[in-house]
Protein backbone atom coordinates (compact mmCIF):
# COMPACT_ATOMS: atom_id res chain seq x y z
CA UNK A 1 0.00 0.00 0.00
CA UNK A 2 1.26 3.72 -0.81
CA UNK A 3 2.22 5.78 2.13
CA UNK A 4 1.91 9.27 2.61
CA UNK A 5 1.98 12.39 4.75
CA UNK A 6 0.23 15.38 4.13
CA UNK A 7 1.31 18.96 5.24
CA UNK A 8 -1.15 21.61 4.83
CA UNK A 9 -1.49 25.31 5.98
CA UNK A 10 -5.34 25.44 7.01
CA UNK A 11 -6.95 27.41 3.70
CA UNK A 12 -9.92 26.95 3.19
CA UNK A 13 -9.34 24.77 0.39
CA UNK A 14 -7.14 22.70 2.49
CA UNK A 15 -9.78 22.19 4.73
CA UNK A 16 -11.80 21.25 1.52
CA UNK A 17 -9.33 19.02 0.51
CA UNK A 18 -9.13 17.19 3.57
CA UNK A 19 -12.72 16.19 3.87
CA UNK A 20 -12.07 14.75 0.02
CA UNK A 21 -9.09 12.73 0.98
CA UNK A 22 -10.45 11.06 4.59
CA UNK A 23 -12.35 9.28 2.28
CA UNK A 24 -10.32 7.55 0.27
CA UNK A 25 -7.98 6.74 3.33
CA UNK A 26 -9.06 3.41 3.28
CA UNK A 27 -6.56 3.26 -0.70
CA UNK A 28 -3.49 4.82 0.98
CA UNK A 29 -1.27 4.48 4.34
CA UNK A 30 -1.73 7.72 5.74
CA UNK A 31 1.13 8.39 8.41
CA UNK A 32 0.69 11.52 8.92
CA UNK A 33 -2.04 15.11 9.12
CA UNK A 34 0.74 18.21 9.33
CA UNK A 35 -0.41 21.61 9.78
CA UNK A 36 2.62 23.97 8.50
CA UNK A 37 2.98 27.69 7.44
CA UNK A 38 2.79 29.25 4.14
CA UNK A 39 3.38 32.53 2.71
CA UNK A 40 -0.74 32.96 3.12
CA UNK A 41 -1.17 31.88 6.71
CA UNK A 42 0.86 31.70 9.68
CA UNK A 43 0.64 32.01 13.09
CA UNK A 44 3.15 34.37 14.34
CA UNK A 45 6.58 34.07 16.13
CA UNK A 46 7.58 35.75 18.60
CA UNK A 47 10.31 38.45 17.67
CA UNK A 48 10.69 37.18 14.08
CA UNK A 49 11.97 39.12 11.56
CA UNK A 50 12.55 38.33 8.11
CA UNK A 51 15.02 39.78 5.48
CA UNK A 52 13.09 41.52 2.51
CA UNK A 53 12.48 39.42 -0.29
CA UNK A 54 12.22 41.50 -3.80
CA UNK A 55 11.34 40.66 -7.44
CA UNK A 56 8.65 39.27 -9.25
CA UNK A 57 6.97 35.81 -10.35
CA UNK A 58 4.58 33.92 -10.69
CA UNK A 59 2.23 32.21 -8.04
CA UNK A 60 5.11 29.68 -6.87
CA UNK A 61 8.02 31.77 -6.24
CA UNK A 62 6.78 35.27 -5.64
CA UNK A 63 6.95 35.59 -2.06
CA UNK A 64 5.47 38.55 0.27
CA UNK A 65 7.45 41.37 -0.06
CA UNK A 66 7.15 42.43 3.04
CA UNK A 67 9.75 43.14 6.00
CA UNK A 68 9.48 41.78 9.50
CA UNK A 69 7.92 40.97 12.48
CA UNK A 70 6.19 38.36 11.61
CA UNK A 71 5.29 37.75 15.04
CA UNK A 72 1.40 38.04 15.13
CA UNK A 73 -1.14 35.91 12.77
CA UNK A 74 -2.02 36.40 9.10
CA UNK A 75 -5.23 34.45 7.92
CA UNK A 76 -4.45 32.04 11.04
CA UNK A 77 -7.26 29.32 11.36
CA UNK A 78 -6.00 28.12 14.26
CA UNK A 79 -4.99 23.90 15.15
CA UNK A 80 -8.57 22.65 16.19
CA UNK A 81 -10.03 23.20 12.57
CA UNK A 82 -8.52 19.32 12.24
CA UNK A 83 -9.84 17.93 15.06
CA UNK A 84 -12.96 18.31 13.98
CA UNK A 85 -13.00 17.21 10.57
CA UNK A 86 -11.28 14.60 12.18
CA UNK A 87 -14.71 14.38 14.70
CA UNK A 88 -16.85 14.91 11.38
CA UNK A 89 -14.99 11.81 9.99
CA UNK A 90 -15.85 9.54 12.90
CA UNK A 91 -19.71 10.24 12.41
CA UNK A 92 -19.06 8.74 9.04
CA UNK A 93 -16.71 5.83 9.67
CA UNK A 94 -19.48 3.11 10.92
CA UNK A 95 -20.61 3.70 7.21
CA UNK A 96 -17.50 3.66 5.37
CA UNK A 97 -16.47 0.80 6.90
CA UNK A 98 -19.44 -1.10 5.72
CA UNK A 99 -17.29 -0.57 2.69
CA UNK A 100 -13.84 -1.36 3.53
CA UNK A 101 -12.49 -2.09 6.38
CA UNK A 102 -9.36 -0.68 5.45
CA UNK A 103 -10.54 2.85 6.81
CA UNK A 104 -8.17 3.91 9.64
CA UNK A 105 -9.55 4.82 12.74
CA UNK A 106 -10.66 8.04 13.86
CA UNK A 107 -8.20 7.77 17.17
CA UNK A 108 -5.26 6.52 14.65
CA UNK A 109 -5.91 9.82 12.57
CA UNK A 110 -5.91 11.93 16.06
CA UNK A 111 -2.51 10.24 16.66
CA UNK A 112 -0.57 11.10 13.78
CA UNK A 113 -2.64 14.57 13.27
CA UNK A 114 0.86 16.78 14.18
CA UNK A 115 1.38 20.93 14.22
CA UNK A 116 4.34 21.41 12.40
CA UNK A 117 6.70 24.72 11.60
CA UNK A 118 3.84 27.52 12.25
CA UNK A 119 5.68 30.98 13.33
CA UNK A 120 5.79 32.58 9.76
CA UNK A 121 6.81 32.03 6.02
CA UNK A 122 8.98 29.61 5.65
CA UNK A 123 9.91 29.39 9.29
CA UNK A 124 12.30 26.49 10.29
CA UNK A 125 13.09 27.79 13.52
CA UNK A 126 13.13 24.52 15.67
CA UNK A 127 12.02 21.01 15.42
CA UNK A 128 8.57 20.74 16.02
CA UNK A 129 5.78 17.78 16.56
CA UNK A 130 5.09 17.76 13.03
CA UNK A 131 8.89 17.59 11.85
CA UNK A 132 9.55 15.25 13.96
CA UNK A 133 6.82 12.45 12.50
CA UNK A 134 7.87 13.51 9.30
CA UNK A 135 12.00 13.03 10.10
CA UNK A 136 11.16 9.57 11.56
CA UNK A 137 9.32 8.39 8.89
CA UNK A 138 12.16 9.18 6.12
CA UNK A 139 14.34 7.68 8.65
CA UNK A 140 12.51 4.37 9.08
CA UNK A 141 13.49 1.25 7.34
CA UNK A 142 10.18 0.58 5.66
CA UNK A 143 11.81 0.69 1.69
CA UNK A 144 8.42 1.73 0.08
CA UNK A 145 8.78 5.41 -1.40
CA UNK A 146 7.45 8.27 1.20
CA UNK A 147 5.12 10.52 -0.79
CA UNK A 148 4.80 13.75 1.19
CA UNK A 149 2.16 15.98 0.59
CA UNK A 150 2.66 19.55 0.26
CA UNK A 151 -0.54 21.88 0.29
CA UNK A 152 1.22 24.57 1.97
CA UNK A 153 4.85 25.67 2.59
CA UNK A 154 7.48 23.31 2.26
CA UNK A 155 9.20 24.15 5.56
CA UNK A 156 8.11 21.63 8.29
CA UNK A 157 9.62 18.91 5.46
CA UNK A 158 12.79 21.11 5.37
CA UNK A 159 13.68 21.19 9.09
CA UNK A 160 12.77 17.24 9.33
CA UNK A 161 15.36 17.04 6.71
CA UNK A 162 17.79 19.90 7.70
CA UNK A 163 17.43 17.94 11.30
CA UNK A 164 18.62 14.40 9.56
CA UNK A 165 21.28 16.48 7.84
CA UNK A 166 22.47 17.73 11.09
CA UNK A 167 23.04 14.60 12.98
CA UNK A 168 24.40 12.40 10.23
CA UNK A 169 26.50 14.56 7.73
CA UNK A 170 30.34 13.74 8.34
CA UNK A 171 29.29 10.64 9.92
CA UNK A 172 30.14 6.91 8.20
CA UNK A 173 27.81 6.09 6.10
CA UNK A 174 26.01 9.15 5.62
CA UNK A 175 26.12 9.29 1.56
CA UNK A 176 24.84 6.12 1.31
CA UNK A 177 21.32 7.60 4.04
CA UNK A 178 21.98 10.39 1.73
CA UNK A 179 21.09 8.87 -1.25
CA UNK A 180 18.39 6.28 0.46
CA UNK A 181 16.60 9.79 1.28
CA UNK A 182 16.89 10.69 -2.05
CA UNK A 183 15.37 7.91 -3.59
CA UNK A 184 12.80 7.58 -0.55
CA UNK A 185 11.19 10.83 -0.62
CA UNK A 186 8.64 11.83 -3.48
CA UNK A 187 7.13 15.47 -2.49
CA UNK A 188 4.21 16.16 -4.19
CA UNK A 189 2.95 20.01 -3.95
CA UNK A 190 0.65 22.13 -4.76
CA UNK A 191 3.18 24.86 -6.68
CA UNK A 192 5.68 26.88 -3.43
CA UNK A 193 4.09 28.27 -1.29
CA UNK A 194 7.38 29.08 0.86
CA UNK A 195 10.96 29.93 -0.22
CA UNK A 196 11.89 26.17 1.81
CA UNK A 197 12.46 24.55 -1.09
CA UNK A 198 14.55 26.99 -3.30
CA UNK A 199 16.46 27.59 0.21
CA UNK A 200 16.83 24.47 1.53
CA UNK A 201 15.49 21.27 -0.26
CA UNK A 202 16.89 21.90 -3.48
CA UNK A 203 20.29 23.22 -1.83
CA UNK A 204 21.08 19.96 -0.24
CA UNK A 205 18.95 17.59 -1.80
CA UNK A 206 18.46 18.14 -5.23
CA UNK A 207 17.97 14.83 -6.65
CA UNK A 208 14.54 14.37 -4.61
CA UNK A 209 11.84 14.42 -6.58
CA UNK A 210 9.32 17.51 -6.64
CA UNK A 211 6.55 17.19 -8.40
CA UNK A 212 4.62 20.35 -8.86
CA UNK A 213 1.09 19.44 -9.06
CA UNK A 214 -0.53 22.79 -9.22
CA UNK A 215 -3.63 23.10 -12.00
CA UNK A 216 -5.26 26.13 -10.59
CA UNK A 217 -7.72 25.72 -13.72
CA UNK A 218 -8.94 22.37 -12.98
CA UNK A 219 -9.72 22.07 -9.50
CA UNK A 220 -9.17 25.55 -7.97
CA UNK A 221 -10.61 28.77 -8.06
CA UNK A 222 -9.96 29.35 -11.71
CA UNK A 223 -12.19 26.16 -13.17
CA UNK A 224 -14.74 28.61 -14.70
CA UNK A 225 -12.25 29.48 -17.07
CA UNK A 226 -11.97 26.13 -18.44
CA UNK A 227 -14.45 25.01 -21.60
CA UNK A 228 -17.92 23.45 -20.97
CA UNK A 229 -17.89 19.72 -20.60
CA UNK A 230 -18.96 16.85 -18.53
CA UNK A 231 -15.83 17.57 -16.03
CA UNK A 232 -17.56 21.15 -16.26
CA UNK A 233 -20.71 20.07 -15.15
CA UNK A 234 -19.58 18.50 -12.56
CA UNK A 235 -18.14 21.37 -10.66
CA UNK A 236 -21.37 23.87 -11.13
CA UNK A 237 -24.06 24.14 -8.37
CA UNK A 238 -26.53 21.54 -9.08
CA UNK A 239 -23.90 18.63 -9.31
CA UNK A 240 -22.33 19.92 -5.82
CA UNK A 241 -25.60 20.33 -3.45
CA UNK A 242 -26.87 17.44 -5.07
CA UNK A 243 -24.20 15.09 -4.75
CA UNK A 244 -21.75 16.03 -1.86
CA UNK A 245 -23.85 18.82 -0.20
CA UNK A 246 -26.96 17.10 -0.04
CA UNK A 247 -26.12 13.52 1.08
CA UNK A 248 -26.08 12.39 4.92
CA UNK A 249 -22.94 12.62 5.48
CA UNK A 250 -21.40 14.58 8.09
CA UNK A 251 -18.02 14.74 6.82
CA UNK A 252 -19.03 16.22 2.88
CA UNK A 253 -21.62 18.19 5.26
CA UNK A 254 -18.68 20.45 6.10
CA UNK A 255 -17.28 20.94 2.50
CA UNK A 256 -17.04 24.65 1.42
CA UNK A 257 -18.38 26.07 -1.76
CA UNK A 258 -19.55 29.30 -2.42
CA UNK A 259 -21.88 31.37 -0.65
CA UNK A 260 -23.28 28.41 1.67
CA UNK A 261 -23.32 30.24 4.65
CA UNK A 262 -19.62 28.87 6.30
CA UNK A 263 -17.81 30.94 7.84
CA UNK A 264 -14.02 30.27 8.87
CA UNK A 265 -12.29 31.73 11.88
CA UNK A 266 -9.40 33.79 11.27
CA UNK A 267 -9.85 34.52 7.59
CA UNK A 268 -10.30 37.78 6.60
CA UNK A 269 -12.89 38.74 4.59
CA UNK A 270 -11.77 38.40 1.16
CA UNK A 271 -11.74 35.10 1.77
CA UNK A 272 -14.90 34.52 3.30
CA UNK A 273 -16.62 32.45 -0.13
CA UNK A 274 -19.44 31.20 2.12
CA UNK A 275 -20.82 34.29 3.83
CA UNK A 276 -19.31 37.51 1.67
CA UNK A 277 -21.93 38.35 -1.05
CA UNK A 278 -19.80 40.92 -2.38
CA UNK A 279 -16.64 38.43 -2.56
CA UNK A 280 -18.52 36.01 -5.35
CA UNK A 281 -19.45 39.49 -7.82
CA UNK A 282 -15.86 40.74 -7.35
CA UNK A 283 -13.47 38.19 -7.00
CA UNK A 284 -10.61 38.14 -8.64
CA UNK A 285 -11.75 36.02 -11.50
CA UNK A 286 -14.60 38.41 -12.27
CA UNK A 287 -12.09 41.78 -12.22
CA UNK A 288 -9.07 40.45 -14.04
CA UNK A 289 -10.29 37.32 -16.01
CA UNK A 290 -13.61 38.28 -16.78
CA UNK A 291 -15.39 35.79 -15.57
CA UNK A 292 -18.92 34.92 -14.43
CA UNK A 293 -19.70 35.80 -10.36
CA UNK A 294 -19.84 33.11 -8.48
CA UNK A 295 -23.19 31.22 -7.57
CA UNK A 296 -24.37 29.43 -4.82
CA UNK A 297 -22.86 26.20 -4.33
CA UNK A 298 -20.75 26.56 -7.02
CA UNK A 299 -17.43 24.81 -6.89
CA UNK A 300 -14.88 26.45 -4.44
CA UNK A 301 -11.37 25.18 -4.49
CA UNK A 302 -9.72 21.65 -3.96
CA UNK A 303 -6.45 23.73 -6.01
CA UNK A 304 -4.14 20.86 -2.71
CA UNK A 305 -6.17 18.03 -4.22
CA UNK A 306 -4.16 16.62 -6.94
CA UNK A 307 -1.02 16.20 -4.86
CA UNK A 308 -2.91 12.92 -3.81
CA UNK A 309 -5.26 12.11 -7.03
CA UNK A 310 -2.01 10.02 -8.21
CA UNK A 311 -1.93 8.08 -5.50
CA UNK A 312 -4.96 6.44 -5.84
CA UNK A 313 -5.66 3.32 -7.59
CA UNK A 314 -7.90 4.44 -10.28
CA UNK A 315 -5.47 2.34 -12.73
CA UNK A 316 -3.15 4.78 -14.31
CA UNK A 317 0.80 4.25 -14.05
CA UNK A 318 1.56 7.58 -12.79
CA UNK A 319 3.86 6.53 -10.36
CA UNK A 320 6.31 4.38 -12.55
CA UNK A 321 6.91 7.75 -14.30
CA UNK A 322 5.04 11.01 -13.95
CA UNK A 323 5.42 11.57 -17.92
CA UNK A 324 2.85 8.83 -18.37
CA UNK A 325 -0.13 10.84 -16.83
CA UNK A 326 -3.35 10.01 -14.91
CA UNK A 327 -5.87 11.31 -12.67
CA UNK A 328 -3.55 14.72 -11.69
CA UNK A 329 -2.60 15.07 -14.94
CA UNK A 330 0.79 14.44 -17.28
CA UNK A 331 4.15 15.69 -16.36
CA UNK A 332 7.62 16.24 -17.34
CA UNK A 333 10.88 17.08 -15.93
CA UNK A 334 12.31 20.80 -15.92
CA UNK A 335 15.63 22.37 -16.36
CA UNK A 336 15.75 23.56 -12.89
CA UNK A 337 19.24 24.01 -11.36
CA UNK A 338 20.06 24.90 -7.76
CA UNK A 339 22.71 27.59 -7.11
CA UNK A 340 25.51 25.03 -7.47
CA UNK A 341 24.18 24.44 -10.85
CA UNK A 342 22.98 21.02 -10.26
CA UNK A 343 20.02 20.11 -11.76
CA UNK A 344 16.90 19.79 -9.59
CA UNK A 345 14.40 16.36 -9.79
CA UNK A 346 11.53 18.75 -10.59
CA UNK A 347 8.63 18.49 -12.77
CA UNK A 348 5.70 20.59 -13.85
CA UNK A 349 2.27 19.85 -15.53
CA UNK A 350 2.09 19.40 -18.74
CA UNK A 351 -1.16 20.45 -21.42
CA UNK A 352 -3.07 17.97 -23.47
CA UNK A 353 -5.39 18.66 -26.41
CA UNK A 354 -9.44 18.64 -25.52
CA UNK A 355 -12.77 19.05 -27.29
CA UNK A 356 -15.65 20.90 -25.49
CA UNK A 357 -18.89 20.62 -26.11
CA UNK A 358 -18.56 23.07 -29.10
CA UNK A 359 -16.32 20.31 -30.82
CA UNK A 360 -13.56 23.21 -30.72
CA UNK A 361 -10.46 21.19 -29.87
CA UNK A 362 -7.53 23.17 -28.01
CA UNK A 363 -5.13 22.92 -24.84
CA UNK A 364 -5.84 22.37 -21.08
CA UNK A 365 -4.36 21.39 -18.17
CA UNK A 366 -4.40 17.46 -18.66
CA UNK A 367 -6.19 16.48 -15.22
CA UNK A 368 -9.05 18.40 -16.80
CA UNK A 369 -10.73 15.66 -19.01
CA UNK A 370 -10.57 13.45 -15.64
CA UNK A 371 -12.18 16.01 -13.54
CA UNK A 372 -15.75 14.94 -13.92
CA UNK A 373 -14.30 10.95 -12.72
CA UNK A 374 -12.95 12.18 -9.92
CA UNK A 375 -15.95 14.06 -9.05
CA UNK A 376 -18.37 11.56 -9.22
CA UNK A 377 -16.04 8.90 -7.46
CA UNK A 378 -16.14 11.35 -4.86
CA UNK A 379 -19.74 11.68 -4.40
CA UNK A 380 -19.87 7.70 -4.48
CA UNK A 381 -17.55 7.91 -1.66
CA UNK A 382 -20.10 10.46 -0.30
CA UNK A 383 -22.97 8.18 -0.48
CA UNK A 384 -20.96 5.12 1.42
CA UNK A 385 -21.11 7.48 4.15
CA UNK A 386 -25.05 7.98 3.99
CA UNK A 387 -26.02 4.16 3.37
CA UNK A 388 -25.67 1.49 6.12
CA UNK A 389 -25.12 -1.62 3.76
CA UNK A 390 -22.38 -2.11 0.97
CA UNK A 391 -24.99 -3.12 -0.94
CA UNK A 392 -26.69 -0.04 -0.96
CA UNK A 393 -23.88 1.96 -2.25
CA UNK A 394 -21.62 2.13 -5.82
CA UNK A 395 -18.51 1.16 -6.79
CA UNK A 396 -15.80 0.89 -8.82
CA UNK A 397 -15.85 -1.26 -11.45
CA UNK A 398 -13.13 -4.00 -12.04
CA UNK A 399 -10.78 -3.43 -15.41
CA UNK A 400 -8.21 -6.07 -16.44
CA UNK A 401 -6.27 -6.54 -19.86
CA UNK A 402 -5.77 -9.86 -20.75
CA UNK A 403 -2.51 -9.75 -22.20
CA UNK A 404 -0.95 -7.48 -20.03
CA UNK A 405 -0.07 -3.93 -19.68
CA UNK A 406 3.20 -3.87 -20.99
CA UNK A 407 4.00 -5.35 -25.07
CA UNK A 408 6.41 -5.17 -27.65
CA UNK A 409 5.61 -4.75 -31.68
CA UNK A 410 7.81 -4.84 -34.49
CA UNK A 411 7.12 -1.39 -37.11
CA UNK A 412 3.50 -2.60 -38.90
CA UNK A 413 2.50 -5.06 -36.88
CA UNK A 414 -1.11 -5.69 -35.74
CA UNK A 415 -1.52 -5.64 -31.87
CA UNK A 416 -4.77 -7.33 -29.83
CA UNK A 417 -5.74 -5.62 -26.75
CA UNK A 418 -8.64 -7.25 -24.71
CA UNK A 419 -10.48 -6.09 -21.93
CA UNK A 420 -12.32 -7.65 -19.37
CA UNK A 421 -14.70 -5.70 -17.18
CA UNK A 422 -17.42 -6.44 -14.83
CA UNK A 423 -19.08 -4.45 -11.71
CA UNK A 424 -19.50 -5.86 -7.93
CA UNK A 425 -22.78 -4.11 -8.47
CA UNK A 426 -24.63 -6.00 -10.95
CA UNK A 427 -24.66 -3.09 -13.13
CA UNK A 428 -23.45 -3.07 -16.92
CA UNK A 429 -20.08 -1.90 -17.96
CA UNK A 430 -19.15 -0.18 -21.12
CA UNK A 431 -15.30 -0.29 -22.12
CA UNK A 432 -13.49 2.26 -24.66
CA UNK A 433 -9.85 3.05 -25.57
CA UNK A 434 -8.01 5.78 -27.06
CA UNK A 435 -4.51 6.25 -27.83
CA UNK A 436 -2.65 8.71 -25.60
CA UNK A 437 -0.91 10.68 -27.84
CA UNK A 438 0.57 12.84 -25.63
CA UNK A 439 2.12 10.17 -23.13
CA UNK A 440 3.63 8.13 -25.88
CA UNK A 441 6.47 8.85 -28.84
CA UNK A 442 5.83 10.44 -32.57
CA UNK A 443 4.93 7.75 -33.71
CA UNK A 444 1.72 7.64 -31.96
CA UNK A 445 0.53 10.21 -34.01
CA UNK A 446 0.52 7.82 -37.04
CA UNK A 447 -0.55 4.75 -35.03
CA UNK A 448 -4.21 3.50 -35.91
CA UNK A 449 -6.64 2.00 -33.57
CA UNK A 450 -9.78 -0.40 -34.18
CA UNK A 451 -12.15 -0.84 -31.32
CA UNK A 452 -15.57 -2.88 -30.99
CA UNK A 453 -16.96 -3.83 -27.50
CA UNK A 454 -14.07 -5.09 -25.04
CA UNK A 455 -11.48 -5.37 -28.13
CA UNK A 456 -9.41 -2.83 -29.62
CA UNK A 457 -6.64 -3.33 -32.57
CA UNK A 458 -3.33 -1.11 -32.87
CA UNK A 459 -1.61 -0.77 -36.03
CA UNK A 460 2.01 0.24 -35.14
CA UNK A 461 2.92 2.71 -37.82
CA UNK A 462 5.69 1.18 -40.69
CA UNK A 463 8.46 3.47 -39.75
CA UNK A 464 8.12 3.20 -36.21
CA UNK A 465 11.58 3.83 -34.38
CA UNK A 466 13.18 0.81 -32.18
CA UNK A 467 12.42 1.96 -28.53
CA UNK A 468 9.20 4.35 -29.25
CA UNK A 469 6.34 4.14 -27.01
CA UNK A 470 2.50 3.68 -27.70
CA UNK A 471 0.03 4.43 -24.90
CA UNK A 472 -3.37 3.06 -25.29
CA UNK A 473 -5.74 3.96 -22.60
CA UNK A 474 -8.49 1.63 -21.45
CA UNK A 475 -12.04 2.70 -19.43
CA UNK A 476 -14.45 0.86 -18.28
CA UNK A 477 -17.43 2.86 -16.95
CA UNK A 478 -20.24 1.50 -15.00
CA UNK A 479 -23.78 2.22 -15.69
CA UNK A 480 -25.11 3.49 -12.01
CA UNK A 481 -26.20 6.61 -11.25
CA UNK A 482 -22.62 7.67 -10.10
CA UNK A 483 -21.04 6.24 -13.73
CA UNK A 484 -17.58 4.80 -12.11
CA UNK A 485 -14.77 4.62 -14.08
CA UNK A 486 -11.55 3.05 -13.69
CA UNK A 487 -8.34 2.88 -16.19
CA UNK A 488 -5.68 0.28 -17.49
CA UNK A 489 -2.51 1.86 -19.35
CA UNK A 490 -1.20 -0.38 -21.88
CA UNK A 491 2.27 0.24 -23.33
CA UNK A 492 3.55 -1.14 -26.11
CA UNK A 493 7.29 -0.58 -27.46
CA UNK A 494 8.40 -0.79 -30.49
CA UNK A 495 10.98 -3.45 -31.52
CA UNK A 496 14.12 -3.78 -33.58
CA UNK A 497 13.02 -5.13 -36.79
Amino acid sequence: MIRTIITQDGEVDDQNSLRHFLFYTNEVELQGIVLTSSRFHWKGFPGAVRPEKTGSGDFDNEYSTETGPFDRPWRWTGTDWMFRVIDDYEKDYPNLVRHDPAYPSPDYLRSVTKVGNVGYEGEREAPSEGSELIRQRILDCDPRPLYLQVWGGCNTIARALMDIQAEHEGRSGWEELRKKITDKVIITACGEQDPSYREYIAENWPGIMFVRTLQMESYAYFWYKMPECESKDTLKADFMKREILGRKSTLAGGYCTWLDGKYYEGEDADCQFGTNQALAENWVGVKMFGLPPAGQYDFLSEGDSPTFFPLLDFGFRTLEDFRYGGMAGRYERKEEYNSRGERLNYWDVCRDSFTGYDGITGEVESMWPYVADLQRDFAARVEWASVDAYEKGEHRPSLSIKEGLDREAAPGSRVEITAEAESSDGSEVSVSFRIYIEAGSACSEKAFLETGGCRAFLTVPEDAEPGEEIHVICRARAAGHHRLTCYRQVIIRVLQE
